[in-house]
């Protein structure tokens, strides 16, 4: 009576200790993608960051040459005649169009950045 007790208890126990060795190599298997994802996660923010910082580059290049820009306009339109008036006034037109185009797509990517920046904080939450 008493052996056939202990054969079930030692069944159950080396049952138990199989599923528990089944789910240590499970948690070792899941550890190491969880490992793997947030090295991946750490280089695209890395890889964010990075480009956030040569648009914020660009943008101060593109508006040191727009600030440049204008002062030759100006420096042409003081010592220009009737005729470079209209070159210089399409110039300037053509300044600001530049410097619009440049804010908007400044903008557009910044915005860009910041989705793809939140949908890298859903992916870790």
């Amino acid at each position: 009576m008493f052996g056939k007790r202990w054969k079930a208890l030692e069944a159950s126990l080396q049952s138990m200790h199989g599923q528990i060795e089944d789910l240590r190599g499970d948690l070792a298997h899941r550890s190491h993608e969880i490992e793997a994802i947030v090295s991946r996660i750490r280089a695209f923010e890395e890889r964010l960051g990075n480009a956030d910082a040569r648009v914020a580059q660009m943008t101060t290049e593109i508006t040191n040459q727009l600030h440049e820009l204008n002062s030759e306009i100006e420096h042409l339109a003081n010592a220009a005649d009737a005729a470079s008036a209209q070159a210089v006034a399409d110039l300037r037109s053509n300044q600001v169009r530049i410097a619009s185009e440049q804010a908007r797509y400044a903008i557009t990517l910044r915005q860009d950045l910041a989705e793809l920046a939140e949908l890298l904080r859903k992916t870790r939450g």
